[in-house]
């Protein structure tokens, strides 16, 4: 693998670590740990909103036990809240591929 010095330098700044292939895999733990926390804080704050977690909201939304469920900023948190799992899913599954 060829990096540029300067960015070879500031890997290792960051890290220090010498080896190029495992600072690289350390800010990448790092990046994809910081968007977990960001999307868990999503998560926590719909959680709250709607007093429930994701899985009961699906069920409730799906069997039309949510009160305006199909008004648009119900349905706009259900499609969020949905995408904020499906993220949170898939960047779990990065961060254990790479441990």
């Amino acid at each position: 693998m060829t990096i540029a010095t300067n960015i070879s330098k500031t890997l290792m700044e960051i890290t220090g670590e010498p080896r190029i292939e495992i600072a690289i895999l350390e800010l990448l733990k790092d990046a994809i740990e910081h968007r977990i926390e960001k999307i868990n804080a999503e998560i926590k704050t719909l959680e709250g909103k709607y007093i429930m977690s994701f899985d009961e909201f699906k069920s409730k939304f799906n069997s039309g036990k949510i009160p305006d469920s199909y008004s648009y900023g119900v349905e706009t948190d259900y499609l969020e809240w949905e995408g904020l799992m499906n993220r949170l899913s898939k960047y779990n599954s990065l961060i254990s591929s790479l441990i």
